[in-house]
């Protein structure tokens, strides 16, 4: 993997990982077509660590209350949210590993995400004429949590946005969309971190002779996610979640054609 490559990965990453158009799709897309196979997995987990670290710095007031007044029904609802996505991924990690690969899988996975995500119209459309029955994220239940956390686990095949996926699950459990959005990126805090353990034997393996450029993905990666993060929150706000199907729709096709 050379400068460039690493660059425009990590832009990608950097932008794909909050926007709902699933950043494990489009850098599986780019490796496949760099033939860059062998480093694929354990870079993409370099990369969202990298990312995670702008979750942490947008979010960190919230982490600072949840951790500092002991707020242990959002720390259980995180808990029972990360359940599937821990369960379905240690089962069948070697099977979703090998997906990456797959452009015709990645292509069909786009159009999938498409159609959620162009669902969520009607779902911001019923929360407009129902606002007295939308929640605070305090007030999500545990099935809320778990059905959001099933939609994470799907999301954990690549071309599924994980985003796009536990924000439209939020929506249609009625929740506002600035709720939605803050319990799916807290939600991706423990996701994320499970996902680094895991790849840190390949991480160290495959990183030899290349941390220079592994530590200037990671920074570039947490810089445009910082950007990205409030570009969604602004868009979630206006209801235009939907208008990222469309991108989808056609990548997905092009992809398959």
């Amino acid at each position: 993997m050379n400068l460039f490559q690493t660059i425009v990965l990590s832009i990608v990453q950097g932008i794909t990982e909050f926007l709902p158009v699933s950043s494990s799709g489009h850098l599986a897309v780019l490796q496949t077509i760099w033939q860059l196979p062998e480093s694929s997995i354990a870079f993409d987990t370099l990369l969202h660590f990298g990312t995670l670290g702008a979750i942490l710095a947008i979010f960190y007031k919230d982490i600072k209350a949840i951790i500092e007044n002991k707020n242990w029904k959002i720390i259980k609802l995180l808990i029972i949210g990360t359940l599937p996505a821990a369960i379905f991924g240690l089962l069948f990690k070697s099977f979703i590993e090998t997906k990456f690969s797959s452009l015709k899988f990645i292509g069909f996975a786009f159009l999938i995400t498409a159609l959620f995500l162009f669902l969520t119209r009607f779902a911001t459309r019923f929360s407009e004429k129902n606002q007295q029955n939308q929640i605070d994220i305090e007030s999500i239940s545990f099935l809320d949590a778990l059905i959001i956390g099933i939609a994470q686990a799907i999301a954990l095949f690549p071309g599924i946005s994980r985003s796009g996926m536990t924000i439209t699950a939020g929506l249609f459990r009625k929740l506002e969309p600035k709720t939605a959005y803050e319990f799916s990126f807290l939600l991706a805090i423990p996701a994320i971190l499970g996902a680094f353990v895991l790849q840190m034997p390949n991480l160290i393996q495959q990183a030899q002779n290349n941390y220079l450029l592994y530590a200037l993905g990671t920074l570039i990666a947490f810089i445009i996610g910082i950007i990205s993060l409030k570009v969604l929150s602004k868009i979630l706000q206006k209801g235009k979640f939907f208008w990222f199907s469309f991108y989808l729709l056609i990548l997905g096709i092009l992809i398959l054609i």
